[in-house]
């Protein structure tokens, strides 16, 4: 039975956060683990489906690097690079909470949205195509699969743990607040097995740089968004996890550039 409930939440989980079809009865009375504790086994899926370039080994690493961005951009409908946008809009160009909020909700994207979605992708690519070059990928694309796993795993660590430490904030009729729900020990559980599952894959030492990443990068996030708007909202978890995905690519690397 228990089982079946986190069956349930995995699901609802797919079905929001990726493009994946899915039927899902959303007004069913069965009670499911909270979708949102899955997040970083979504981050598993998206990951292994877009990791399909490295099977073409007559390709640069350069062109497999923007493919697989390409395809996880498009199995996600650029879910987390919509919010990183539209935080860096109204985060940037607000100069009152109420403001920044107003913008963030507002579906056009401004000058700091583009500049932020360009960079973005740029170093992304650059600091794929480097780990794709650096771990061999010739030799050994076990290794590549799982950086590129545990990459998109622990970038959706951080904003669960931002969602743990502030508060939701937003105007009226918000669509991220029905994907927002309470965690339970059973959900957080399953971010734990996640966790697990990587230290086993990566190693020690690297999981260690890793949690150590975030961790820095959680504090900033959270001091940062306290004073711009007293909280957090659906487009600033979003805005979390890619950068987050930034910090990790660079840890993969030894931060060397």
């Amino acid at each position: 039975m228990r089982l079946d409930q986190d069956w349930q939440g995995f699901l609802r989980s797919l079905a929001t956060y990726t493009r994946i079809p899915l039927t899902i009865e959303w007004d069913s009375p069965k009670k499911h683990t909270p979708s949102v504790c899955f997040l970083p086994w979504v981050g598993v899926v998206v990951a292994l489906i877009s990791a399909w370039p490295l099977l073409m080994s007559d390709w640069s690493a350069s062109f497999q690097a923007i493919v697989m961005m390409l395809s996880a951009v498009l199995l996600t409908g650029a879910f987390h690079e919509d919010g990183l946008m539209d935080a860096c809009d109204g985060l940037v160009g607000g100069w009152t909470p109420e403001q920044r909020l107003s913008i963030m909700k507002d579906s056009r994207v401004g000058s700091y949205g583009v500049l932020a979605g360009l960079f973005s992708f740029a170093l992304k690519w650059w600091l794929l195509s480097q780990w794709l070059i650096q771990a061999n990928w010739h030799a050994d694309i076990g290794v590549v699969l799982m950086g590129w796993i545990s990459v998109h795993v622990g970038a959706r660590w951080l904003p669960l743990a931002i969602m743990a430490s502030l508060t939701y904030v937003n105007q009226s009729g918000s669509k991220a607040r029905a994907m927002i729900s309470p965690f339970t020990v059973r959900g957080v559980l399953w971010v734990v097995l996640s966790m697990l599952c990587i230290a086993l894959m990566v190693g020690r030492a690297m999981f260690v740089s890793m949690l150590f990443t975030l961790a820095m990068c959680f504090i900033a996030c959270v001091v940062y968004l306290r004073r711009r708007i007293q909280g957090y909202n659906g487009d600033t978890l979003g805005a979390s996890e890619q950068i987050a995905e930034l910090l990790l690519l660079f840890t993969l690397l030894g931060w060397q550039a």
